[in-house]
Parts: structure tokens; sequence; C-alpha cells
């Protein structure tokens, strides 16, 4: 690019993506200390898999992550224990049931480290490990969704903050809320037939009824996979107990935002451990560095990013899956506007997706 009159103006799109993959070099070189420890302390292969869940700009746990962990087993072989370092808040539901199953085929034993959240789909990951290694911060949760669909109702123009896009977005329908709701008319309000009809009418006239037989096919499957992943870890005399921990994480916790706890998860029959002190320690710094550059919780600030400027090309990793021999992220790059308000802004995404670096 050049300035008329002047000296080639630097594309802002190179300098940014140029910055940003030097600090995320640097970063990686940070972690890699850590991992190479914990390898050592467990004497295992270690992977890490953290997805961010930025108020607006998330990543989940996605069926897409599968094809670039079979490159990190490839690099690594085959080994008698691998560990997955786990930070997340979920995601699809498939998708633990075929990444457990492809860790199995590299490894005599998998366990799942978790040093902070291992939520919903990660929760479910765990699941099908041998052992569920859990720091002093380490939380599981249940594995009920939330299902989002074509016929789910939209998000009230009212409702959204900011610049309304379009199309407008989705409200997610909980699992448990629909079959809590049928349970709370039957068993606590005792309606009888005609007053169960209106109530199954009155959610129908809210819910669309395609959306609610979503619901029951993801009620059933998550159920499924559940049963598939522990039954991995399980004998098969332990029908019994399969079934008790499904129910009890699918249905018994009450609210999607239960945190179960290393003290707790024992006694939901989990095959929950506390790591060692050196490791509990690498566990959690590790935590922090992920933290620092994925942002995990936190929002981005707009305001903070552009300063005084008008607009700004930015980048973010929103996802890491690294191994010793490997390195992928999940990047989004684009362009942060200031709008009409101060506080005001829209972020036009020009790429996002797995890169290898």
């Amino acid at each position: 690019m050049k300035h008329p009159g002047g000296p080639p103006v630097p594309d802002p799109r190179q300098a940014a993506i140029a910055a940003h993959n030097t600090g995320r070099q640097s970063e990686r070189t940070k972690r890699l200390a850590l991992l190479e420890k914990i390898a050592k302390s467990r004497n295992s292969a270690v992977i890490g898999y953290v997805t961010a869940n930025r108020v607006n700009l998330a990543a989940q746990i996605g069926m897409d992550v599968i094809r670039l962990f079979r490159d990190h087993l490839g690099q690594i072989g085959k080994v008698d224990q691998l560990d997955l370092i786990l930070i997340t808040r979920g995601g699809h539901i498939l998708a633990p049931l075929r990444l457990i199953s492809l860790l199995r085929e590299f490894a005599k034993k998998v366990a799942v480290l978790v040093p902070y959240m291992a939520h919903s789909a990660g929760t479910l990951i765990a699941l099908g490990a041998n052992e569920i290694v859990m720091g002093a911060m380490g939380e599981l949760g249940p594995v009920d969704p939330s299902v989002t669909n074509t016929f789910n109702p939209v998000l009230a123009q009212e409702d959204i903050q900011g610049s309304v896009p379009k199309p407008r977005p989705r409200i997610p329908i909980s699992v448990e809320d629909v079959t809590s709701y049928i349970a709370f008319a039957k068993d606590r309000a005792k309606l009888e037939p005609a007053g169960m009809a209106d109530a199954v009418k009155a959610l129908t006239s809210n819910v669309h009824p395609l959306a609610l037989g979503n619901i029951l096919r993801n009620h059933s499957l998550i159920r499924h996979v559940a049963r598939r992943l522990l039954a991995m870890q399980m004998g098969p005399n332990d029908g019994e107990k399969i079934d008790a921990i499904v129910k009890t994480l699918s249905e018994e916790l009450y609210t999607h935002d239960y945190v179960i706890t290393r003290d707790e998860a024992p006694k939901l029959g989990l095959m929950a451990t506390l790591p060692s002190a050196d490791v509990e320690d690498g566990l959690w710094e590790l935590f922090r560095l992920y933290e620092n550059w994925l942002g995990i919780d936190r929002q981005i600030d707009w305001a903070g990013e552009l300063g005084q400027e008008r607009q700004k090309y930015v980048c973010y990793d929103l996802a890491v899956l690294e191994s010793q021999q490997l390195f992928n992220s999940f990047s989004v790059r684009g362009t942060v506007l200031r709008k009409g308000g101060q506080n005001e802004f829209e972020f036009n995404a020009e790429f996002q997706g797995w890169e290898k670096s």
C-alpha cells in the first residue's frame, strides 16, 4: 500500500498477524515447559485441549478437532498412558464419544486432567477416561444439553444488546427444562388428562413441536453417549452403577450450572483422583497461562482494544490443541469498528478456523 507523496504505509493486517504470531509462539514456549514437566512426573504423553468461552467470541468442543487429534497422536505414537489436559465449558455432544474412541486406539490407559472446568461435553470426555485427575479447582458438571435448531424460538429484539444480528439468534432449550415442566404438571400439580392436554398445548404454543421432538431425541442420545463412554472404563457387570451415574448427571443435579468438585465426584461413582503436589502446581500454572492467552471466560474489552482509534484489525485465538510435538489454534481475525455510541462496536470477521503453527 502506498501513501500519496510519501513512503509506503504498512498493511495493518500483516502487522497485526505478525504480532499475534509472535505472541502465540512466546506463550507456547512457556506452556511447553509445563507440559514436559507434567509428562515427566506422570510418565505419560500429554495433550492439552482448551476452548475459551468469551462472552462476545466463544469456541466449543466440535467434531472438527478430531482430525487434528489424529495428527498429534500420529506424532506421539502408541503409548502406555496418555494424559489429556482439558479446559472447556462444553460443546458438541457426539464429539466426546469419537474422541475417546480415537485416544484409546493409541493408549492403553487414558486420563483426563482437569485443572479447572470440564463442563457438559467436557464431562462426557472425562466419563470415557480410565482416570479423572482433578485439581483443587477442578470442576465437572451435568451432561443435560441445551438444544438449538431451526425450530427454536428466536430471541426478541428488545432482549439483544447492541446491534441486532441477522438472522436473530435462536433461544437454546434445555432438555431438562422441558422434562421438568411435564413432570411438574403431572407429579406436582397432579393434573388430570384434560389438564395435561392443556399443559402440553401451552408448551407447544410457545415452542415448535418439532423443536420438542428434537429435544426428546437429544434426551435419549445424551444417555446413550454417557453409557457408551462409561462402559469403556467399567466392567461388564457394572450396568447398575453406570445407570446410576447417568441418571445423576443427566437428571438429578437440577441445573446445568451445578458444579461437581473433586470431593463429590468419587461419591457419584466417577473414577476421580487427586494429582501429586507437583502436578497440581503445574496444572494450575498451565491454566493461568491459557487464561492469559485465550481469555477463557473474560469478555473482550473492545473499547480498550481500540483506544482512540475508530477501527482496528485484530487477531484472537479462541481454542488451543497442543502436544510437545505439534500445535494448533482456532483463530479469528477481522476488523472491529466503533459505531455511533461510545460503547457500541461491530466486529467483522475475515477469517476463522484452525491453524497449524
